[in-house]
């Protein structure tokens, strides 16, 4: 009877054993081909659940997107067996990505001391460390010492390769202005891969913000070559190309921005602006007046850019009126005072006239502090003194012509 008992449980042992192994087979048949929900069932089926297995349960968890069961089966596969740097790595990305800053830090932080080689531990840190930067947490602050730029710093001196840690120094250095840094970690990262678009777009910012804009046309036209176009690449693009007076190539950048959102007055505004400039006065005209009915901007701005174009375009007379119009707004502006009388001198017939103008701005700014007004004032001066010579002049030939 005694032997019996022991046959029994042996083969009862053997058994369960058997039905666990094949759970355990089909479960991990089902989360290789990713039906998680199915593969769960059969986890829950083992009765025993090992650390491996409360693993695969969070993994499967993690493959549905339910990260707050997920998070749960971490916590239990680790209370068995703390010892699973795989698993911990796991939760610690996903703490990461559930906003549980402090918690991940310390996960990485530890795996970063026990495996000090391995340049993901550091850069998995450095991402958390950065988040709990932006939040400025006082408690967190008082526990550690340690700067995200560090940690990443640690994670490419172990690995130069490694391409995240790289792009997070570049975008660090790029907050700080710092434009060499920015170029030299930039110009690494692309030695190994020459179209990583995260890469050339802070290299395209780096030279935008440092004002290299030939160089930065170079890199932001790379971005659209790879694929990437976004309000920020376009507007900037084009801003590039009207610092270098390419305003052509600018106009072509604002016309992406306003298939994007055609009630931009911003956009409108600027567009009137260079198509001044180009001398197309029917297409300023037209954008100037879209973003007059858009009108956030101050009118000022508006009427201003649309008597530029007119000016540019020698249409003086309504370059004048627009320039009324501008300094109903704002009487105060300088450069819009002395453009008006700038048009009068082009149009207006009598010189008399035109000469008063000049004297009654010079009389009225000559005491000014304000550098424009003194550089205004300035010029206006040159252009009196040749005004009273060419009248004087014109006067000797009217006397001349009676005799």
């Amino acid at each position: 009877m005694k032997r019996y008992l022991i046959l029994f449980f042996f083969i009862n042992t053997i058994s369960n054993a058997g039905a666990q192994s094949s759970a355990l087979s089909i479960a991990d048949s089902l989360y290789a081909v990713g039906s998680y929900t199915k593969a769960i069932e059969q986890y829950q089926l083992v009765p025993e659940k090992n650390a491996k297995t409360l693993l695969q349960i969070a993994r499967s968890y993690r493959g549905l997107g339910n990260k707050k069961v997920a998070l749960e089966a971490y916590v239990a596969s680790l209370t068995q067996n703390g010892e699973q740097p795989i698993t911990a790595t796991e939760y610690g990305r996903l703490l990461i990505t559930r906003g549980h800053y402090v918690k991940a830090d310390s996960i990485f932080s530890k795996l970063a001391n026990t495996y000090p080689d391995n340049p993901e531990y550091f850069y998995q840190r450095g991402r958390a460390l950065k988040q709990l930067e932006k939040k400025a947490d006082s408690i967190w602050k008082k526990n550690t010492k340690m700067k995200s730029e560090e940690v990443f710093s640690k994670a490419v001196q172990l690995d130069s390769t490694h391409q995240k840690a790289l792009y997070q120094l570049g975008l660090h250095y790029l907050g700080k202005r710092d434009y060499p840094a920015v170029e030299k970690i930039c110009f690494k990262a692309l030695e190994l891969d020459p179209d990583a678009v995260e890469i050339v777009n802070i290299l395209a910012q780096n030279y935008y913000l440092k004002e290299w804009n030939h160089e930065a046309i170079t890199w932001f036209e790379k971005l659209i070559a790879l694929g990437q176009s976004s309000p920020f690449i376009h507007s900037n693009l084009g801003t590039s190309y009207r610092r270098i007076n390419n305003y052509t190539k600018a106009i072509d950048q604002y016309l992406i921005l306003l298939r994007i959102d055609d009630e931009d007055y911003g956009i409108h505004h600027i567009l009137a602006d260079l198509y001044g400039k180009t001398r197309d006065i029917e297409k300023a005209e037209y954008h100037a007046k879209q973003a007059l009915y858009f009108k956030d901007l101050p009118l000022d701005d508006i009427y201003i850019t649309l008597g530029r174009a007119y000016q540019i375009n020698k249409k003086y007379e309504k370059a004048v009126k627009q320039y009324q119009l501008a300094l109903k707004i704002d009487p105060t502006h300088i450069k819009v005072q002395y453009d008006v009388i700038v048009c009068t001198d082009n149009y207006y017939e009598d010189k008399k006239e035109v000469l008063k103008q000049y004297e009654r701005f010079i009389e009225k700014h000559k005491t000014s502090e304000d550098y424009r007004a003194k550089f205004y004032v300035e010029i206006s001066e040159r252009r009196v003194k040749q005004l009273k010579k060419e009248l004087f002049l014109e006067e000797g030939e009217h006397k001349k012509g009676k005799k």
